[in-house]
């Protein structure tokens, strides 16, 4: 798993870290995890409880990343080959947008993922019945639920690109369809 794992961060994160980074929604995540620091005892003190927060986002997560590889997967299957063709062929000088696609799909899965495994750590560790930053928490406790609370909030953000990428694709095929003569001659495709 680490091999694989270490070949997609080498292959198609790296080439991609700053468009990963410095980004809004990275921008955002470490706003949040701010807020919890700085705010987060007074604010989590006595609600939510631990098994709220974590069953509902667990769930989320959990959706979210069947979706985003289901995408990927109908992704690699495009119907037009001369639409994939056209998406392989244009794009940055290290990428393509098919490239790019095929990423923010797998980069998307990846950090909900990533979300997924935190929270059941969370679950298994941590008493479902406590606050979420209950009185008297150690120091450690705020820095491991802020990071989580800016890795959930990145994993929104994220899913939010992925819906707007998939949108921006449907209407490059739409184009795509409109510029392309009818294969029968009677104005049907």
């Amino acid at each position: 798993m680490l091999k694989p794992l270490g070949q997609y961060l080498k292959a198609e994160a790296a080439p991609r870290w700053q468009a990963i980074f410095f980004t809004w929604e990275t921008l955002f995540s470490l706003a949040i995890v701010g807020v919890f620091v700085k705010c987060g005892d007074r604010l989590f003190e006595t609600y939510p409880k631990v098994s709220d927060i974590t069953t509902g986002v667990i769930a989320y997560a959990s959706i979210a990343l069947g979706f985003c590889v289901a995408g990927l997967t109908i992704s690699l299957t495009l119907p037009e080959p001369k639409f994939t063709l056209r998406l392989a062929t244009h794009g940055g000088q290290k990428t393509s947008a098919y490239s790019d696609l095929l990423f923010v799909f797998s980069w998307t899965a990846f950090a909900h993922w990533i979300a997924v495994l935190t929270l059941f750590a969370f679950v298994l560790f941590v008493d479902g019945s406590a606050p979420l930053l209950p009185k008297g928490h150690s120091v450690s406790r705020t820095w491991v639920v802020a990071l989580t609370a800016g890795l959930v909030s990145y994993c929104l953000c994220q899913f939010l690109i992925t819906l707007i990428t998939l949108s921006q694709v449907g209407s490059v095929y739409i184009k795509f369809l409109a510029e392309t003569p009818s294969k029968t001659g009677d104005g049907s495709r």
